[in-house]
């Protein structure tokens, strides 16, 4: 009676918990279907499916003694056993970024083993290719099955568990690499992989003193609960290797600005020496971590703004890189931000600024108060000596007050933004002309342009160039002249030359101009040319400085007539 027993609760065991792996493999499957697309996903959702064959089969199986139907649920449970390794080695290769050797015919070559093995399982009445000699038998009142095993089973065998073992060496390989990010997840995986080995070794090899009873569907329910753990308890499809991989082709610790990967789900995985410096990172078992989290700020805001503030009383401005990390088939799997340090150019633009302020309006009241008590004082006085200082000090005042209307003309056009339009040429030029008679009443200005000639610029940008460059040439001259022309070139832009009579611009005002850049040994004296430069460079045009017989400046607009 007590052997009855013994037996009967065996037997109860190993079919409660081949049934509880194939149930609890179900529950799994559901779970990750929603991660379905997700890298990895699909193949592992097919591995538990060939998982959960495996299970319920067998477990009806031990309860079938119809040898016919005992028969082809045994061939069943060859056919789940024949997929899981391929599938599970496709789920790792594309778990961990090597999703392109799926696509190969090596790749193929193993997935038409379990293709065929699926055929020969479920026509095994019509030939002895998979086993011979089958034979049922009652272990603990189950229903076992005994059989010779031919070379195309033990083939089927050796190829799932050699594709199971890569996929288990990929993610051990993924552990090593980068630390403990995956390091759980992949533990899981890899650890429960061993108890269906196991289970399979004992079984073909025959081992232990029930060769006819498969164990390896029970032990399937210890690799159940671990799986679990890692596609449940843990971040497994939240984030995967795939991210990480294409980091590392976009040369993550080559930069040396702050710069950190992150995953689809705006989870930082990855972050080079400089970015954990910057935000604190000490230990890798932070990582994943949501974007916002680690730099307090959400990403889709840091793009947007373009940069970010970090640190407090001593806080640095950076500006902010954002590019798509992508895999072999250009999916998208992230991004990697760049954190380039501005702090320096920032301080610098709210001093010029300042100073642009300063310049715009103190100077300008204090120079017109200076000038007016000159001319007080030269109408004054009676000396001839100190009429010439008083001249001087009003010519240097009116050159001045030029200097700064010049400036906040051009800076009260610049802070709008850009406007292209058609322009009638001809007006402008006609307006243009009479608006420097003003205060060159004595000069010739001469015009070249056909009635009714529409250019594309922007008309306060473009007014303010050709107006310096007018000027620049009449009040250089013994006898003030210039010329304005528009025509068009054989690309069909528009190009406005001004030219004049005067001796060639002197090197020193045009070097630092084209150079981009004023230094101390290095400078021009009429900032008239600067703003015709940042004019034209604010229009996106080209501008050229020539000499024939007289200066001869050509503004080449990026727009056709």
């Amino acid at each position: 009676m007590f052997r009855l027993v013994v037996f009967g609760l065996v037997a109860a065991v190993f079919v409660f918990a081949t049934l509880a792996a194939g149930v609890g493999t179900v529950g799994l499957v559901w779970y990750l279907d929603r991660h379905r697309g997700s890298a990895g996903a699909n193949w592992f959702i097919a591995t538990l499916t060939a998982q959960v064959l495996v299970t319920l089969s067998y477990a009806v199986a031990m309860l079938v003694s119809q040898p016919t139907a005992r028969a082809y649920l045994e061939a069943l449970t060859w056919t789940g056993l024949a997929w899981m390794g391929p599938l599970f080695m496709g789920f790792a290769l594309e778990y961990t970024g090597r999703e392109r050797f799926v696509h190969t015919y090596g790749f193929g070559l193993i997935l038409l083993v379990p293709t065929v093995m699926t055929g020969l399982a479920l026509t095994h009445p019509y030939h002895g290719l998979l086993w011979q000699g089958f034979e049922l038998l009652s272990p603990f009142g189950l229903s076992g099955a005994l059989y010779t095993i031919q070379p195309c089973g033990y083939l089927a065998v050796a190829v799932t568990f050699a594709a199971a073992a890569v996929g288990v060496l990929l993610l051990v390989e993924t552990t090593l690499a980068y630390g403990a990010l995956y390091r759980r997840e992949a533990a899981a995986i890899a650890l429960s992989t061993v108890f269906p080995a196991i289970g399979i070794v004992t079984w073909v090899l025959r081992i232990g003193p029930y060769p006819e009873l498969n164990l390896m569907p029970a032990l399937l329910l210890p690799h159940s609960l671990l799986d679990t753990y890692a596609f449940v308890g843990t971040h497994m499809f939240e984030t995967n290797p795939t991210t990480q991989r294409a980091a590392e082709r976009s040369a993550l610790d080559d930069l040396e600005d702050p710069l950190f990967a992150v995953d689809t789900e705006q989870q930082v995985v990855n972050l080079n020496d400089r970015a954990e410096t910057l935000f604190g990172v000490t230990d890798d078992g932070q990582l994943p971590t949501p974007v916002e989290t680690l730099v307090g700020t959400p990403l889709d805001v840091m793009r947007e703004a373009g940069e970010i503030t970090v640190g407090g009383t001593e806080s640095r401005i950076f500006a902010v890189s954002y590019t798509e990390l992508t895999d072999t088939h250009d999916t998208v799997v992230g991004g990697l931000v760049v954190l380039y340090d501005v702090t320096e150019e920032r301080q610098q633009k709210q001093q010029l600024t300042v100073l642009n302020r300063v310049l715009r309006h103190n100077m300008r009241n204090e120079m017109t108060v200076i000038k007016g008590h000159a001319n007080l004082l030269r109408d004054e006085i009676d000396d001839e000596r100190l009429e010439l200082p008083a001249e001087a000090i009003i010519d240097s005042s009116e050159s001045l007050l030029s200097i700064a209307e010049k400036a906040q003309d051009f800076d009260r056009i610049k802070r709008r933004d850009l406007r292209v339009v058609e322009v009638d040429a001809a007006d402008l030029l006609a307006d243009l002309r009479e608006e420097l008679f003003d205060g060159f009443p004595e000069a010739t200005i001469d015009l070249d342009v056909r009635a009714g000639t529409q250019i594309r610029a922007d008309p306060g940008l473009l007014t303010v160039a050709l107006s310096n460059l007018v000027e620049n040439g009449l009040d250089h001259g013994d006898e003030p002249y210039a010329s304005v022309s528009v025509s068009q070139t054989q690309d069909g832009r528009a190009e406005c030359v001004v030219t004049d009579r005067n001796e060639r611009i002197n090197e020193a005002e045009l070097a630092p101009i084209r150079a981009g850049d004023e230094t101390q040994l290095e400078h021009g004296s009429s900032i008239g040319l600067w703003i015709v430069t940042w004019s034209v460079t604010a229009m996106g045009a080209d501008i050229d400085f020539g000499y024939d017989d007289g200066n001869v400046v050509t503004i080449t607009l990026p727009d056709r007539i």
